[in-house]
This record gives C-alpha cells, structure tokens and sequence, in this order.
C-alpha cells in the first residue's frame, strides 16, 4: 500500500495542533468545539473529514472502545488504553512489549494466522477513582 501525501491545510493543521494538545481522548464533538474556538466558521463535516483523513494516514489512531463513540488519539507511540468503569476516563498505558511481543507469538501459534498489530483496551478503575474510594 502506497503512502499519498496529503495536501497542506491550516485547518487540518489546527484540528491537529488540538487534538495534539488534548489528552482525554476526545471525541469529534469536543474537537470540533475547541476547533471552532479559532475558527469559528468551521463546519463539523471539516473536522469529521481531517480527522478521518489524518487517522487513514496513520497520523492519529481512531479508538473505538465500544460507547458508541469514535475517540481520537494524537499519540501514535505503542501504547494500550484503560478505560475507566467509574467514571469512562480513558487513560494511556505503556507497557513493556517484550510482554506483548510474547502474547502475540502465543497467539499467532495457536491460530495459524499472522498477526501484524494489537489492540488492547483494559477496563478497570483508574488511580483518581481509586483515591476517591478510599
């Protein structure tokens, strides 16, 4: 597959420059919200087709962790996402891949298949709502 380049947008370049600056994972709807704050003519069709194009660019990831809701990522580094069952925060993981690397061999032996990428979403309680429990 064939990487196209993409003509230069300031509009694209802001919608990033947001999304970059904005670590909760948000939605299109938050984006384009923070997005319309500078440039108050934009439509959500715009934001909605440059975050779609930036994420087939493999620019951004687009999450889907099953709310209904398609979540935007700027961090394209290996990573894992927690979900929050308290309070739906959406937190980063790093995690050793020599862990994941090990899995995926398991896997990939089990199965026949060849897998080339994994996406792990952990549910479970994140440190603010532990905190608030005790």
């Amino acid at each position: 597959m064939s990487e196209t380049k993409m003509r230069y947008s300031k509009q694209r370049e802001i919608i990033y420059e947001v999304l970059k600056n904005d670590m909760s994972h948000p939605s299109v709807d938050s984006i384009y919200m923070n997005v319309k704050k500078i440039i108050p003519d934009i439509s959500l069709g715009t934001v909605y087709r440059n975050l779609n194009l930036l994420a087939n660019q493999k620019k951004i990831l687009r999450l889907d962790i099953g709310d209904g809701v398609v979540h935007f990522d700027a961090r394209i580094t290996p990573h894992y996402h927690l979900i929050c069952d308290e309070c739906g925060e959406i937190k980063d993981l790093f995690l050793d891949e020599s862990l994941i690397s090990v899995f995926i061999d398991k896997v990939q032996k089990e199965s026949d298949e060849h897998i080339h990428n994994i996406d792990i979403v952990f549910h479970g309680t994140c440190q603010n709502c532990l905190k608030k429990k005790s």
